[in-house]
């Protein structure tokens, strides 16, 4: 970690623990968070596994303390899914612009938002071609969380302590899946364990704030305050992509 300094490896280690808790009070916003961090400080071919082990962590634990509210038999799909979408984006990994998939999870996420109330097909088939597509981009994106939410906020049966534990379930399956990805490709994992073990540690805890937080929210405030979160989150993937874009040029 000799291209880390120390005020690199506390800074990433705070967002880890920040990115955490607005994560499990939210189920979407820490990912990013997160990665925008790392994209800032680290070296650019790190980025993604890096922070794939973190988010691996992260959502595991908040699965953890939400145990019984996980909506299992749509795990079960999705990692049926996510197997199928990561094998293919193995094979692409290097040869599709991150820049247009952003603006495509942007467009996506404020269509669920804003746009007309169109009913999503959810079912099985659905929850699969969610899993496929979600692993496919967050093998380019690093963070494909908002995707996974706004797939779930739309399921009416669910509160929001079985969205952010199914959420939690899903995107665990997706960052574990892409640690082995990476990990299969030749990426170094441990020149990077000092980083990873910090962030993983104030990770937990704040998963741990955020679950308590999420607990003291009513359903309504949430769903309220979840609607612009997503918005915010998908103007920023919108202003990344442009930026990336025009520094291109």
């Amino acid at each position: 970690m000799a291209e880390l300094s120390l005020v690199s490896f506390l800074i990433i280690t705070l967002i880890s623990f920040l990115g955490a808790a607005i994560t499990a009070a939210f189920s979407i916003g820490g990912g990013l968070l997160l990665i925008g961090t790392m994209s800032a400080l680290l070296p650019p071919l790190a980025v993604i596994p890096v922070h794939a082990v973190v988010m691996t962590g992260s959502n595991a634990s908040r699965s953890a303390l939400l145990l019984p509210h996980v909506a299992w038999p749509i795990i079960g799909w999705f990692a049926l899914g996510a197997l199928v979408g990561g094998t293919i984006g193995a094979q692409v990994l290097v040869t599709l612009p991150p820049e247009m998939l952003r603006l495509a999870v942007a467009g996506f996420i404020l269509f669920t938002q804003w746009g007309p109330k169109v009913s999503l097909p959810l079912g099985a088939p659905f929850y699969s071609l969610a899993g496929g597509l979600s692993m496919f981009l967050t093998l380019f994106v690093g963070a494909s969380g908002p995707f996974i939410t706004a797939i779930l906020a739309k399921i009416p049966s669910f509160s929001r302590l079985a969205l952010i534990s199914t959420a939690g379930a899903c995107m665990t399956l997706q960052h574990g899946g892409k640690v082995a990805i990476f990990g299969l490709q030749g990426f170094d994992y441990g020149s990077w364990l000092p980083l990873m073990g910090a962030a993983l540690a104030a990770g937990f805890a704040g998963t741990f704030l955020g679950t308590r937080l999420l607990k003291r929210f009513d359903e309504q405030f949430f769903r309220a305050a979840l609607k612009w979160v997503l918005t915010a989150l998908a103007l920023w993937l919108i202003a990344l992509a442009v930026g990336a874009m025009l520094s291109s040029e």
